[in-house]
């Protein structure tokens, strides 16, 4: 199970939504999780995504 948290960017331009493996301390594109607070933002961190969308991908094919 994934959950999306809000973080610094990568680049550390501004907040982004990062996807977390239940349970872990990073993100999938490796940030250290950090809680972002109430912090709005419509952004989403893209090598974040493209982790999630190959792992979907991979449990797609092995069933």
């Amino acid at each position: 199970m994934y959950e999306m948290h809000v973080g610094e960017a990568v680049t550390g331009s501004g907040l982004v939504w990062h996807v977390v493996a239940r349970d872990h301390s990073a993100t999938l594109c490796g940030q250290p999780l950090r809680p972002g607070g109430n912090a709005e933002t419509d952004r989403h961190c893209l090598p974040c995504m493209a982790a999630f969308q190959e792992s979907m991908q991979r449990a797609a094919t092995d069933s």
